[in-house]
Order: structure tokens, then C-alpha cells, then sequence
């Protein structure tokens, strides 16, 4: 079984929103996700700390804040009725509500009308 790791070194919520397209593509949808935790003595976990890739000897995108973390995780699993929210909020921070609607290439279909009555009543 695929497993996959988020929010890995050098991963941006662009990227994130690549994946979760590309899985769209190949229709399918992962079940083991991981957000990267660094390990002792990996290559990642010299990069998570510094801020740095060493190969290159240039600076590299860290996600470090929890929340972003979430959303990168939500858009790998899409499907998931509770990342609704984390993937709207993510789609919009990177202007990509076109994701959201009624066509082909949408992550997530638009809230029906009784959907977002019941979705206020629960509070």
C-alpha cells in the first residue's frame, strides 16, 4: 500500500495542490499519510533545521506552522469530508477556488444549498 509523507522539505502548498491534481488524474486516493517528522542523522532533518539544502548550499522552503502543515496533508487526501475546510481554505490562499465547482478537473464539488444550512445548524 502507497504510503505518503506531507509536508516534506521543500514542499509549498503549490506543490501540495499538484499532488492532490495528480491523484485526481490517476483517481486515486491515499489511506496512510504522514506529515514528515525529522529523523536524527537524515539529509531532511539537516535541511528542517537549517533552512538549507547542503547539496545546493541554498535555501529551502520549511512548512513549520501546524496549520499549514494541515492543509498540505487535507489536499493529499481531498476526498475526506473532514478536510473540506483545510482544502477550500488552502485552494483559496493559493487562488485556486477553480478547483472547487462542477467540472471534470474539480477537487471539490460546490456546497449545495441544504449542505451549508445543515453544516451552520451543527455549528
Amino acid at each position: 500500500m502507497p504510503y505518503f509523507i506531507s509536508s516534506h522539505i521543500g514542499s509549498t502548498l503549490k506543490n501540495a495542490i499538484e499532488l492532490a491534481e495528480f491523484l485526481r488524474d490517476i483517481r486515486y486516493q491515499p489511506q496512510q499519510v504522514q506529515d514528515f517528522i525529522p529523523t536524527p542523522g537524515s539529509a531532511a532533518t539537516a535541511m528542517y533545521d537549517s533552512g538549507i539544502d547542503p547539496e545546493r548550499v541554498e535555501k529551502v522552503f520549511v512548512v513549520r506552522d501546524p496549520h499549514d502543515k494541515a492543509m498540505q496533508r487535507a489536499l493529499i487526501q481531498y476526498k475526506n469530508p473532514r478536510n473540506r475546510h483545510l482544502v477550500i481554505e488552502a485552494l483559496r490562499k493559493e487562488n485556486r477556488m477553480d478547483l472547487v465547482g462542477s467540472g471534470p478537473n474539480c477537487l471539490l464539488q460546490k456546497e449545495s444549498r441544504q449542505e451549508i444550512s445543515n453544516r451552520r445548524a451543527k455549528g
